[in-house]
């Protein structure tokens, strides 16, 4: 069955280079059956929550029933947004923070390598246990509708190479992590972002990741992690057997009806 619908979108409102209406447009385009806004919410992207808001309002009027779409927020570990005025929330985690020194995840990669150096004396298995324990207790206090690119520190060591991401010391904590996390949300999100903007070879999370978390009963859903109207739908085709690779059956997607989620057969 093809994926027609995406629950993890970002536009101009915040690092995004669409305007809502623009990725609107191409998920009408696509026969898409419902559309999820998930607008940034950290230490370094400043968001009109106001404006953002109206803005998906307006869209959901002018779209009627031909598209359900729904105003969510991305959570990120260190945010200080309350999420009660969004329809659903999604959790993540992009940052590395020590005595007020910040490096991001996914960001540039020297900056990242340095603060590893600096505070972990370069050890990255230290920094895959932090990344991944940081993550799992952000989302223990937290009941996200979905846990995002949960793999993400794989980013920028695909072109590095600080780590062995077949390896026990960064499969280990990644299990730990799961374990934890399905205690509170068992929804884990299959992210093809990487893929369309920085030339991934497969999407988040890696497949010995999404394995353990099929053996631990968890459930899935395929994002773009849009940023940009024409890759609303990048590498959708693909993940079916993607997923079908880590052993499952079903995945899910945002419903176009009151509930969150339908389930559809891969």
């Amino acid at each position: 069955m093809r994926i027609s619908s995406n629950a993890h979108t970002h536009t101009q409102f915040g690092d995004g280079r669409s305007t809502a209406e623009e990725i609107v447009r191409r998920a009408l385009e696509l026969g898409f059956t419902s559309l999820g806004f998930s607008e940034h919410a950290d230490t370094e992207i400043p968001v009109d929550w106001n404006a953002y808001i109206a803005e998906i309002d307006r869209l959901k009027a002018a779209c009627g029933d031909s598209l359900r779409i729904r105003t969510g927020i991305e959570l990120d570990r260190l945010s200080d947004v309350n999420p009660s005025p969004f329809e659903y929330y999604i959790a993540a985690n992009h940052y590395f923070l020590e005595n007020g020194d910040l490096a991001a995840i996914d960001g540039d990669a020297d900056q990242l390598e340095a603060w590893v150096n600096r505070h972990l004396n370069g050890d990255w298995a230290r920094a895959c246990e932090r990344y991944f324990d940081e993550y799992a207790a952000f989302i223990e206090t937290q009941k996200p509708a979905f846990v995002a690119h949960f793999d993400l520190i794989v980013k920028s060591n695909r072109t590095r190479h600080w780590f062995d991401e077949a390896s026990e010391a960064f499969l280990a904590p990644a299990r730990e992590a799961l374990s934890r996390v399905i205690r509170v949300c068992d929804v884990l999100e299959l992210n093809t972002g990487g893929i369309a903007r920085s030339h991934q070879p497969v999407p988040y999370p890696v497949q010995p990741i999404l394995k353990h978390w099929r053996a631990l009963g968890g459930r899935v859903i395929v994002n773009s992690d849009c940023h940009r109207a024409a890759q609303l739908d990048a590498w959708f085709d693909q993940a079916p057997e993607y997923l079908r690779e880590a052993g499952f059956t079903h995945a899910l997607q945002m419903s176009a009806g009151e509930k969150l989620f339908d389930e559809i057969r891969l």
